[in-house]
Parts: structure tokens; sequence; C-alpha cells
């Protein structure tokens, strides 16, 4: 698919990341990685499925990302990030998803049907986002579907990650450029240790990850203090850690080092950090390049490369297997992986294989309308949520939730 945004609307796209409002800890990753603030002049361009003739706009509001897409021609559902120059090689087409079924999820009793889901644990059985009692965000968490109100201290809360045990970590501002950084467990909230933090992952032995004072952190248990991750050496390095596998496994993004561009790197369960090694977009080195989640050694992420002189910038979504070393890069943004190595974007599910299947809509929806964020997918692959709303207001309230239903 392919994104073109003019320079008035890159510079609204900053406005509302960077702008005097508070925001959560949800505008942190990919949106604030598409932006890229140095880069508000370019046209962004993200190729993937639905070809180079496809016109999809990127915005966020209130701390997500939304992204509108009219199908074309299919192209390549996933690309060799091995390669070093080239056209991507022909894979799978994109083919409607079977057995699978879409729902809206319900909101709490009395509230409007606008929510967002922003997580969930890793069966699918808790789903966490937020829903707009009278206009402001509250957080929430859906158990088997069934909505329930957990609210969050702060302004903007937001829910990020959640185990099977139904405990969940997430952010708020506590102060106009304060952050706090909380976890849900046995029916109340508890702020976590550590000034101007965000929570951002939390693994079954509810070790949690994020930042703290600007730096990747972890909290080894609910009540510890954090420890500050290792950065390679030199000075003035930041960043975030933003996922955690069962292992102890932890993945983030660093900047401040040779060249000042985010890279992603992985620590080690015994606290060694190396960089992750680096994908191509377009057939070309990314310029910059960050990880997102990890699941069962699997890691996806987001990836860019800028054409010279201005150019355009490209976006992909790297998938590293950390056992074989094995690295690959689908065309588009995709921001949620699971134990098999599938990732979701969008309205498409891509398997490590490069086979694609693309969800269906609710009904009376069209594709060529619908702005869709996929964030969530269960490890058997049998339940993805995410949220969508319409470019032409369709729908009364937006975003709305919604949950797919698949086949295992």
């Amino acid at each position: 698919m392919t994104v073109e945004l003019d320079e008035q609307d890159g510079a609204t796209l900053l406005r509302a990341l960077a702008g005097g409002q508070p925001r959560g800890a949800s505008t942190v990753d990919i949106a604030k990685a598409i932006a890229d603030g140095d880069r508000h002049h370019r046209r962004v361009r993200l190729v993937g499925s639905a070809g180079a003739g496809a016109t999809v706009v990127l915005v966020a509001v209130a701390g997500w990302t939304v992204v509108t897409d009219a199908p074309q021609k299919p192209a390549p559902a996933a690309t060799s990030a091995r390669a070093s120059s080239g056209s991507p090689s022909a894979g799978p087409s994109p083919t409607a998803a079977r057995g699978c079924t879409v729902q809206q999820l319900a909101t709490p009793a009395g509230e409007g049907p606008k929510a967002i889901v922003s997580g969930s644990d890793p069966t699918g059985k808790y789903l966490v986002g937020r829903t707009y009692p009278d206009g402001h965000p509250s957080t929430v968490v859906w158990e088997n579907l069934q909505p329930r109100k957990v609210p969050m201290q702060g302004d903007d809360p937001t829910l990020s990650d959640a185990t099977s045990g139904g405990v969940f970590v997430g952010s708020s501002f506590t102060g106009y450029d304060t952050t706090s950084a909380w976890v849900y467990k046995g029916g109340k909230f508890a702020k976590l240790a550590g000034a101007n933090a965000a929570a951002r992952a939390i693994n079954e032995r509810e070790v949690i990850v994020g930042i703290v004072q600007g730096k990747p952190a972890m909290w080894a248990s609910p009540t510890a203090q954090p420890t500050m991750l290792a950065t390679p050496p030199g000075k003035g390095w930041t960043g975030a850690a933003t996922g955690i596998d069962e292992d102890g496994t932890i993945v983030g993004t660093l900047q401040g080092g040779p060249g000042g561009e985010g890279q992603a790197y992985v620590w080690g369960p015994d606290g060694t950090v190396r960089k992750l090694a680096q994908p191509t977009v377009k057939g070309k080195p990314a310029s910059t390049y960050n990880a997102g989640e990890i699941r069962d050694g699997w890691v996806v992420g987001w990836a860019a490369y800028d054409e010279p002189n201005r150019g355009p910038r490209w976006l992909g979504a790297p998938r590293w297997n950390l056992r074989t070393g094995a690295l690959d890069t689908t065309d588009g943004v995709f921001t949620a992986i699971n134990a098999q190595g599938r990732i979701v974007g969008q309205l498409d599910v891509v398997a490590p294989d490069g086979t694609k299947v693309t969800l269906p809509l609710p009904g009376g929806l069209e594709a060529k309308t619908a702005m869709v964020n996929t964030g969530t997918i269960s490890d058997d692959g049998s339940i993805i949520a995410g949220y969508l709303n319409t470019r032409d207001g369709s729908l009364d309230e937006q975003p709305i939730s919604v949950v797919w239903k698949c086949g295992s």
C-alpha cells in the first residue's frame, strides 16, 4: 500500500503528536516513528498488500494511529530483508480470511460505542483498551469479550498489555510533562516505582518493561524498584523497552549512538544487550528501525528507508526469528506478533512463509472507506482485535473496537 502525506498533512500529524495536549504511552511507538519529527517535510509512502495505487492516510488522534486504504492490485506479501537491491520477489496474493467472523465489542452500560483496543494477554481472554464516557478516555478491560471498567488515575490513561491471569499494565499523565506507570492486580491499580515512567509490556511471571526518565527499564515484579537496562558504550543513549518474552528476553529501541537514528536492540535474560540485524525496505538498508513486540522468540517492529535528496519515506515491518537468525520484511505497518510468528496490521495477517489473509469488515462497511488498526493477536491466532473508523463518516461515533474470531 502507498501512503502520501503532503506538507500540510505532515505538519498536522506532528502537531497531534507533539503539541501541548498530554499524550499517553500509546503515542510512543508506531505513530511517533511514522511522524519522525525531523522528517515532517517528507512525503510518506507505505507500500504493501494494497499495491502502489492505494492511498492511505495515517493520522494520530488521541494517541492512536488510523489507517485508511483503498484496495488495488495485490502486491507481494513479504520480501527478504537480506536482499541488498532490486524489486521485491513475488509472493502469495491476499485472500479472504476463512473461518473468521467479526463483531463489535460492547462498551460498559450507559456508554456510547466509541472505544479502542490497545493490548491483550497471550490467550485473547483479556483485551485492554479504553472507552470515552462523557467524552473523556477511561481504561476498560474486556474479559471473554465482556467489558469491565478499570479506571486508571491520571490524564490520557492507556493500558498496554496483560497476562492470562488478569494483571494489566499501562501509563498515564500525572503532571503536565510527567507520566506514571501502573499495574492493575487484585482489583486495584498500584503505581510502579520510578519517576516519569511508562509501562509497556508484562510477561506471565509479571516482569514488566518500559521507560524510566527516557531510558529502557525493567521491573522484576510489580513491587520492585526499576532496573535500568544496559546500553552500548558511549553517552547519551535514550530509548524504551517495549516487549518481554517468557524467558526474560527483552526488546526495544535505542537512539543516541552513532548517527542518532533509532535502532532495534535485544537484551538477553542475562542482561547483555546487542543490536538486532538491520532490515531492508524496498531492497535498501533501513534508515531507522525499531522493535515493538516479542513472542516465543519472534519479534516484529517498524523500519523506514528514506530516499535521498528529501525523497519519500518507505515503511516496512521487519520480523526477526531470534532462534534461527532469520529476518524478513513485510511492506506496511504491522504492530503485533504471536507465538507462531504471524504478524497483524490493518486487515492483514501474514505468516512467516508469506501467506497472507485479509480479515472481513463488519457489515455495511467498505474497505475503501474503513480505517483499521489491528493491534492484538492471540498465540493460537483465534482472537484478533483492533479498532476502526471510517473516512466517509458512516460510523456515528468513532472509533469503535472490534474482534475477529478465527478457526485455530
